[in-house]
């Protein structure tokens, strides 16, 4: 099933495949299965059509979205107890009932093209300050505190430069020349 342009494969869980959109983790899949009132043993092909729908409208606008309700308990269904009072602090709700986006974790997510972006601008900005990470980031090498001797495999692919071949001989110049610098001199000598 694709959704939102990513593939989510049928027979994965569903917090296992959320994982596949990029900027949700294995905690945030997981969240985000509690918020839509996806079982966490459910695959992509059990979804229903309200759940697809549910998490599609979630993941294209996680800020739109309102503030969770608190669930009833069973017994203030029955009208046995009187609700608790709302505390003064926000920050004292649970995250799903915060009312600003920016205190709830999953009305703030960035995913995809978005994060992208974002990454590829903090980077540019430590290059132009010429920060030690800009400077990591430009040459190519890990950024936090790797080893380089043997272990800066996937860094190098990661951090490639692209680096263009500059020719300092004349274009007229052989191969010969090119390669046997000595023979060049003794053979216009």
């Amino acid at each position: 099933m694709y959704l939102l342009g990513t593939y989510l494969p049928d027979h994965k869980l569903v917090r296992i495949a959320l994982t596949n959109f990029y900027g949700i983790s294995y905690d945030t899949a997981r969240r985000l299965c509690a918020r839509i009132q996806v079982h966490e043993r459910a695959t992509v092909s059990s979804l229903t059509e309200s759940q697809i729908t549910d998490l599609s409208a979630y993941l294209s606008s996680p800020g739109m979205i309102p503030a969770a309700s608190p669930t009833p308990t069973r017994a203030s269904l029955h009208g046995s107890t009187p609700k608790p009072p709302m505390p003064e602090n926000p920050a004292e709700l649970p995250p799903s009932q915060r009312p600003k986006a920016s205190m709830d974790p999953l009305r703030s997510i960035v995913l995809e093209s978005d994060l992208r972006r974002e990454v590829l601008a903090n980077i540019a900005h430590h290059r132009s300050i010429g920060s030690y990470v800009g400077k990591r980031h430009a040459g190519g090498f890990p950024v936090r505190g790797q080893r380089t001797q043997r272990n800066a495999l996937t860094a190098r692919r990661l951090n490639r430069l692209e680096r263009r071949q500059y020719s300092t001989t004349s274009p007229s110049a052989t191969l010969f020349d090119i390669l046997h610098p000595l023979a060049r001199a003794r053979f216009y000598s």
